[in-house]
């Protein structure tokens, strides 16, 4: 019997692998679309502040009651196409309440949605429900660009885009299955990094680009181009195929992984089977021993703390030059900036320890922000807020790595549903912020206090957390027990001309086809 993961190191175990390269680059390109639609389509729906442009207008009025204006006599500040929306929507008067309630549905459209794609991929398979929720996604995207000027649509089309992005938003546990140990680091960094060109793509296009229509067109060009390179040629994770018991197509996409690396791949030996039981649900994280129940709740607790400490942090940074597309471009180019520093963390610290020294990080930047020195050190930064931006900055390293870590112990049969799981606990951080926020009018401090104590909290917990660097990932409940209690050594596994595979000479004609023998 052979392990299907040490097979999948070793016909990836070229110094540059192909097949690693090109399908952690198609997966995260797909990010551009999933960074830049929320962003804009946020920014569209957040924004009502407006000048007047001719003595017609009075600045000390409502806009609504100021009824004989015409669309030539204001505008909007924040960019073109805010002003193009306000005006084509009407939604400056008569429509202040769908403001609040549009910005907040996306997210929670997301919530739901990734609970339910995680459920749905864990069952029907990733790389099926990938491809075609990428194209349903760009299908809601451009639902906005058809609402004509019709709000209420447009609120529709803004939950279900919500919904389909937190669908296909489970996309990165199945590029962590198909990426072999040694690359993991690299693959979520390269992953996180898109996602925030993705980000800064969709705040330049909203900025220059007038009509929102056309925008909502363009964006989706990412995700419909590599989406469909994804449906073509991206095979599905082996690890789930062997999970779910389909050896046979277990076989063929390792042969195609192995062609794509011009690697000859003789399997003379069966697949260690992946033993999971009928009951093996979400739920059994919870129930089946002692450790992944622990384990289970800790990860729950760290992805509330990344969300709260990063949102918590986030708010108290506050406008950095006073034009909100700016700020977030500044925003973007900073986790730019946090992706490298990321991956050199995690590879010369290891995972628990790094994820530990941004706890401590997250803490110290709490303790410095409630320091009463509100004295500027620059033009427009004080203590406060250079301390909270460090901290997001650290907030955001943590956040990128919990995804890494998580994505590595959770067993494969319920990987998605328990990545699902975590990632809504992390929107209730992101909801509790802004009230812990407005809880510092009743007693200062208090958002930092909470920071505190959660970052310090997490520190504890990640004592019992095990180390997964140069292991192999756990494709039942009972690999991710072992891995837990620390019975699964280091699988690193090196390249051997063997049976099992054989690397091919560059100038070699032999055939690449392969010869499976039970």
């Amino acid at each position: 019997m052979v392990k299907l993961g040490e097979l999948m190191e070793k016909i990836n175990n070229r110094k540059y692998p192909p097949f690693q390269y090109f399908m952690i680059s198609v997966i995260s390109l797909t990010l551009l679309t999933n960074g830049g639609v929320p962003l804009f389509l946020t920014f569209l729906t957040s924004t009502k502040d407006w000048q007047c442009l001719t003595d017609n207008c009075n600045p000390e009025k409502d806009l609504c009651e100021q009824t004989n204006l015409t669309d030539a006599d204001w505008y909007s500040p924040a960019s073109k196409a805010t002003d193009k929306f306000l005006k084509s929507y009407k939604v400056y008067c008569g429509y202040e309440g769908y403001f609040s309630v549009i910005s907040s549905s996306y997210f929670f459209g997301f919530m739901i949605g990734i609970l339910i794609g995680g459920k749905i991929m864990d069952k029907w398979g990733r790389h099926r429900c990938i491809w075609v929720g990428i194209f349903v996604y760009c299908f809601t995207v451009l639902m906005h660009a058809g609402s004509k000027t019709d709000f209420r649509v447009f609120g529709i089309a803004h939950v279900l885009t919500g919904f389909m992005s937190g669908f296909v938003g489970a996309i990165y546990v199945y590029q962590s299955e198909l990426t072999i140990g040694r690359l993991r680091n690299i693959g979520c960094q390269v992953h996180n990094e898109t996602f925030s060109i993705g980000m800064l793509y969709g705040a330049l296009l909203s900025y220059y680009i007038e009509d929102f229509a056309l925008i909502c067109i363009v964006l989706i060009v990412p995700a419909l181009f590599f989406g469909l390179v994804i449906a073509v040629w991206i095979p599905e994770s082996p690890l789930w195929l062997q999970v779910n018991k389909r050896e046979e197509e277990t076989k063929k996409a390792l042969k195609y992984i192995a062609k794509f690396n011009n690697i000859k791949f003789l399997l003379e030996e069966k697949i260690d089977p992946i033993e999971t039981k009928a009951d093996d649900s979400v739920g059994a994280l919870f129930t089946f021993s002692c450790s992944t129940r622990r384990t289970t709740l800790i990860f729950l607790f760290s992805w509330l703390t990344a969300s709260f400490c990063y949102w918590g942090l986030s708010f108290n940074v506050g406008d950095l030059i006073g034009n909100l597309y700016i700020n977030q471009i500044i925003i973007c180019v900073i986790d730019l900036i946090n992706r490298p520093i990321n991956y050199i963390g995690v590879r010369y610290m290891k995972r628990v320890s790094f994820l530990r020294t941004c706890n401590v990080g997250m803490a110290i930047s709490a303790v410095i922000c409630m320091i009463p020195y509100k004295k500027e050190v620059f033009p427009g930064f004080n203590i406060t807020k250079i301390s909270a931006l460090a901290g997001r900055m650290i907030a955001d390293l943590y956040f990128s790595t919990v995804y890494l870590y998580t994505s590595e112990v959770l067993p494969t049969n319920v990987r998605g549903s328990g990545l699902a799981i975590c990632s809504s606990t992390a929107r209730i951080g992101s909801i509790i912020a802004p009230f812990v926020i407005v809880a510092n009018k009743i007693s200062p401090d208090i958002n930092f206090s909470a920071i505190l104590v959660s970052s310090v909290a997490c520190f504890i917990l990640y004592r019992w957390m095990p180390e997964t660097h140069g292991k192999l990932l756990p494709g039942t409940l009972s690999e991710m027990r072992d891995l837990v209690e620390g019975k699964v050594r280091s699988n690193i596994v090196e390249m051997k001309r063997t049976d099992h595979v054989r690397l091919l000479d560059s100038e070699s004609d032999e055939d690449l086809s392969v010869s499976v023998v039970s």
